[in-house]
């Protein structure tokens, strides 16, 4: 999305498309390609390990561990060859995409003679070439920027999203992969779309298809869908006081109502495990008087014995506690903000973590200890695991910086740049709905691999700032000489 809401995106439409940029984008897609191919397909290969959530997926998609595959098959190690079986095997009940790429993958197996044993990087192969599209689309809506934007832009995304804490989970069945990879495409198509002057035609369709392949990866994304309905339709010029284009009115009240039947297939039980996680794990826990607690959510008092408890003992009283709704849970902090604001200060830590510290990287052929990381391609995760202990002002100080970029001259400009500005808050407001929605609705417990999306929403605040930072500080005539820099570079390259 970064191409759609920097600062100077008046001045990028105006541009005129000369120079090197079709070739900088180029390069800079090989440069992806090569850093994920790296990772997932030369040995020893990166992924990331079950944590129990795998058979969800693989039950539906007729995949299963091989017979003597490695007892410890959670955490500590990932396993990448398994039986190709009759799907349905496991009904789990839960609804995801990552479930159709899981049947593509093997469909694309299964083409080859004697295919009993699938390889999960065929998996990884389609989650990269998703995730690579969409990072194309970020970088070619960039391709009539000042030489020095695109060239701060493309490094800044191919630095950031090829990091092994976005990489490692392609070679998984972790739903949270078809939430980045749908999201970039998403955003991918809204930054194109803004370059070209508006979201019509084909990529009307393309954005929309998208943005529903998004909010059906996970439960917590349906809630996105009214939002990326109204993006797709400021983008495509369908404001309040006119109709607009009909399709993109029809194509935005199908999304929100998609979004809206997804997010009611998630079964009663899963609910009510995330909900428990969120009272008797998390609140009561950290309550003085959980009695009180459970009176003002309109449970019974007397079920504070079962605070910090392992899920669902068998005295709980689970048809009773269904009642409870998550707005019931959000009221009870908005009525208590010392309660709300240590809560989210103990979460703001994981928004850091990229990588899940109790789910390993490799193999265990390869001798790597259980729960092993990879050093490779960590620099980006690194770097931010490092504001972990200044988690909280680190978010307010991001958010503030992306606000501004968004507010300061949004009257005085062109209808684009108002639109890109509009893309920006969108942006914000998934951010600060993925955030919420994760720490409020279930315990914290393996809260950063839950904020995964919210990570990737982050990074591309902090990217679309940071260029926006540089667009302001460079000096008049910079995009000539930049241009030249870029050309010598090329020519010397090509030589």
């Amino acid at each position: 999305m970064a191409a759609a809401i920097i600062p100077s995106v008046d001045d990028a439409l105006r541009s005129g498309g000369r120079g090197p940029g079709p070739v900088l984008i180029a390069l800079a897609l090989l440069l992806a390609a090569a850093f994920v191919s790296q990772q997932l397909f030369v040995p020893p290969v990166v992924g990331l390990a079950n944590n129990g959530d795998f058979e969800k997926v693989m039950g539906y998609a007729g995949l299963q561990y091989l017979p003597g595959a490695s007892a410890d098959r959670y955490y500590s190690w990932i396993q990448t060859r398994f039986a190709v079986v009759p799907p349905g095997w496991y009904r789990s009940g839960y609804l995801t995409t990552e479930t159709l790429l899981a049947f593509l993958a093997r469909g694309l197996h299964t083409l080859r003679p004697g295919g009993d044993v699938f390889d999960i990087r065929v998996l990884g192969a389609v989650h990269a070439v998703l995730f690579l599209a969409g990072l194309a689309l970020l970088l070619s809506a960039s391709r009539r920027w000042p030489a020095p934007l695109l060239v701060a832009s493309a490094s800044l995304l191919v630095f950031v999203f090829t990091d092994v804490g976005y990489v490692a989970p392609l070679n998984s069945f972790y739903s949270q992969t078809a939430s980045l990879v749908f999201l970039l495409l998403t955003l991918g198509t809204a930054a194109l779309a803004l370059s070209r002057g508006g979201l019509r035609g084909s990529l009307l369709v393309v954005y929309f298809v998208s943005a529903a392949l998004f909010v059906a990866s996970k439960p917590q994304e349906s809630l996105q869908g009214p939002l990326l309905a109204l993006l797709g339709l400021r983008l495509a010029g369908a404001g309040w006081r006119r109709r607009g284009e009909s399709s993109a009115w029809a194509l935005a009240l199908a999304l929100c109502l998609f979004s809206l039947w997804y997010n009611l297939q998630t079964l009663p039980a899963y609910r009510r495990l995330a909900k428990y996680g969120a009272v008797f794990l998390e609140m009561l826990p950290n309550s003085a008087s959980p009695g009180n607690d459970l009176a003002a959510l309109g449970l019974d008092p007397t079920w504070a014995r079962f605070a910090g408890q392992t899920p669902f003992p068998r005295d709980f009283p689970g048809d009773a506690f269904d009642r409870l709704g998550y707005t019931r849970i959000l009221a009870f902090y908005l009525e208590h903000p010392a309660r709300f604001a240590a809560l989210v200060r103990r979460a703001a830590p994981s928004a850091f973590e990229l990588r899940p510290p109790a789910l390993g990287n490799f193999e265990e052929s390869t001798g790597a200890p259980p729960r092993s990381k990879s050093r490779r391609f960590a620099l980006w995760s690194s770097l931010r695991a490092r504001l972990s202990p200044h988690a909280a002002v680190a978010l307010v100080v991001i958010f503030a910086a992306a606000l501004a970029s968004a507010i300061v001259g949004y009257p005085g400009r062109t209808p684009a740049g108002r639109r890109a500005r509009e893309g920006l808050v969108v942006l914000l407001l998934m951010a600060s709905a993925e955030f919420f929605v994760c720490v409020l609705a279930d315990s914290l417990f393996g809260l950063a691999r839950h904020l995964f999306l919210f990570q990737a929403l982050l990074d591309l605040l902090v990217v679309a700032v940071a260029v926006g930072l540089l667009a302001r500080l460079l000096p008049a005539g910079s995009e000539k000489t930049g241009s030249r820099v870029v050309h010598t570079v090329l020519r010397t390259v090509g030589s």
